[in-house]
């Protein structure tokens, strides 16, 4: 079943950071893959990931892609700290704190507001050079959850599912996502996607051509 979602997602619309906007409905998943990463001769995915409020996938992407916020995006924050890590950076361990309140900020040893914002702009660069994804609608919040967590835990599972030796993620500090190959810690070891949701998904996916 994973090489078979892996066809089904490489055949279907792509997208990159600046076509957010060409996402034709408001609720559903998002399946990422990054330059360089592949699988038995497909793109390989890279992350999965929805939205929990109703109408925001677009919304969500932007978080990802567009909005230069670490702490609005776990994913934006993760690669940060592979790059930070790659590079020896001791900033990395202000860049793991949370800065959304710069009040929070005020005293913190090493923080330095302009530094943080040029490795944001150094995120962007990476995300939108190396990233694309693919969308399928779903539209209730329980399914897409569940969706996110079965696809998430099959990949994980699979043993001939991994990383390339240049994947940035390799330089993660977060054991979660060296050992999986995604960008992800959440959903790993949860209950993977059944033969029946495997068939929703084509099915929803189908409705978008």
């Amino acid at each position: 079943m994973t090489t078979n979602l892996h066809r089904l997602f490489n055949s279907m619309p792509r997208f990159k950071w600046d076509m957010i906007g060409r996402v034709a409905f408001d609720n559903g998943i998002y399946i990422i893959f990054e330059d360089g990463e592949t699988y038995h001769g497909t793109d390989r995915i890279v992350r999965v990931g929805t939205h929990d409020s109703d109408g925001r996938l677009r919304k969500r992407l932007k978080n990802h892609f567009i909005n230069e916020n670490k702490d609005g995006s776990i994913f934006r924050k993760n690669v940060g700290k592979a790059i930070l890590n790659k590079n020896n950076d001791p900033y990395l361990n202000i860049w793991n704190k949370n800065s959304s309140k710069k009040s929070s900020m005020i005293g913190v040893s090493g923080y330095d507001s302009a530094y943080q914002k040029s490795i944001e702009k150094t995120v962007s660069h990476y995300m939108r050079e190396h990233f694309s994804f693919v969308c399928f609608p779903v539209s209730t919040m329980a399914e897409r959850h569940r969706l996110e967590e079965g696809i998430i835990a099959l990949l994980n599972g699979a043993t001939d599912f991994c990383a390339g030796s240049a994947w940035l993620g390799n330089h993660s500090p977060e054991r979660e996502i060296v050992q999986s190959g995604m960008w992800l810690k959440q959903g790993l070891d949860g209950v993977p996607l059944t033969e029946n949701e495997y068939r929703d998904i084509v099915e929803y996916c189908s409705a978008i051509f």
